[in-house]
């Protein structure tokens, strides 16, 4: 755990019980942890647990124990120093569904194949990982075509190309004519690497994930050097304050030239990013979408002249809050389509990664 960056500002040491909502019982060996994250700990033998050198912010809070339905819950820290939380959970899993295949049959591993390849990815990475407790899976096929899935208990996905063990509560899973969307809380844990070697190259893969990633969008937005990291950004100009109210294609070309100055814009990182209410918080304030392109990759985008990777971030509530460090701590409810929404656990970085 690297935390040098927070230190001038001071940390939070949080602690507290876990215990059954219903007997006041202790849940021994619960995992706490701080989601998407490899920040965690387990409860003792009564039910408690510490968790240190945490940033002052906003940070969300997730706590799991096999049989137990699992817990999320934001806490905001404005002032350092030692804080407690309990946590009560609720025994049993709250599972949805409409039909659900049993273990052995083949319609289940059909399933189970595009919920892992969904889950996974296809890049190169995807080889390297593996699910390594599909059974805790419950599949079902919806009346409207909707592949849906939730797991029971955490789904354990080992990632032998970035060296982490990545536990998985699957809230929801829906897959619909190609486009997937899925939540949970997820707990990350460093594997042990075999020797120096495959220590050195999960670190190189780990650098290679970091490249072109939300991640690093957002973190060379706070030190404006969007150009310098391969990243072009383009903010549409509001309705009102355009010149034509529509952009014609030519001959069948559509150049992103025709549209410039007049339906978007193209815009720095210190043009977006505010300060937050925080010293570790930054704002990232956009009323209208956002069209990225990665100049390091190609692929395709609404544009003739743009053959770059593309992607188109939507805020709803005009912002959303991050660390300094490109970590989303308070998401608001943006949306990603296009590239940096085809991320899948193969190419995930815990939020607490660091560059070296």
């Amino acid at each position: 755990m690297h935390l040098t960056s927070w230190a001038q500002t001071g940390t939070v040491t949080l602690t507290g019980t876990v215990t059954d909502e219903k007997t006041g019982e202790p849940l021994p060996f619960a995992n706490v942890y701080i989601n998407n994250s490899s920040i965690g700990t387990t409860t003792n033998e009564k039910g408690a647990y510490v968790l240190t050198n945490l940033p002052i912010g906003s940070l969300d809070v997730a706590v799991s124990y096999l049989g137990y339905t699992p817990i999320k819950q934001t806490l905001r820290f404005e002032q350092p120093g030692r804080k407690t939380v309990l946590f009560k959970m609720r025994a049993g899993m709250e599972l949805e569904g409409v039909v659900i295949y049993s273990k052995k049959s083949k319609k289940r591993e059909q399933r189970l194949k595009i919920i892992t390849r969904e889950l996974l990815g296809a890049g190169p990475f995807g080889k390297l990982c593996k699910i390594l407790n599909p059974d805790v899976l419950r599949i079902s096929m919806e009346d409207d075509g909707h592949l849906m899935a939730q797991s029971t208990s955490p789904l354990k996905i080992e990632n032998r190309a970035l060296g982490y063990m990545i536990y998985q509560d699957l809230y929801d899973f829906d897959f619909y004519e190609g486009k997937v969307f899925y939540g949970g809380n997820t707990r990350f844990e460093l594997l042990e690497p075999k020797n120096e070697a495959e220590k050195n190259l999960w670190r190189a893969n780990q650098q290679k994930a970091y490249q072109g990633s939300l991640k690093q969008l957002l973190t060379s937005m706070v030190t404006d050097s969007l150009r310098e990291n391969g990243f072009r950004v383009f903010q549409e100009i509001p309705d009102s304050l355009r010149r034509f109210n529509t952009v014609r294609s030519v001959n069948g070309l559509n150049p992103l030239k025709n549209h410039l100055h007049n339906r978007i814009e193209e815009i720095r990182g210190a043009q977006l990013v505010r300060p937050g209410e925080l010293e570790t918080e930054r704002l990232v304030v956009s009323r209208t979408k956002l069209e990225v392109f990665n100049i390091n990759k190609h692929g395709r985008s609404p544009y003739t002249d743009m053959g770059y990777a593309y992607t188109l971030i939507t805020m709803p509530q005009g912002y959303i809050v991050i660390s300094p460090a490109g970590w989303v701590v308070m998401p608001m409810g943006f949306e990603i389509a296009g590239d940096l929404g085809n991320d899948r656990f193969a190419n995930l970085l815990p939020s607490d990664w660091k560059r070296e």
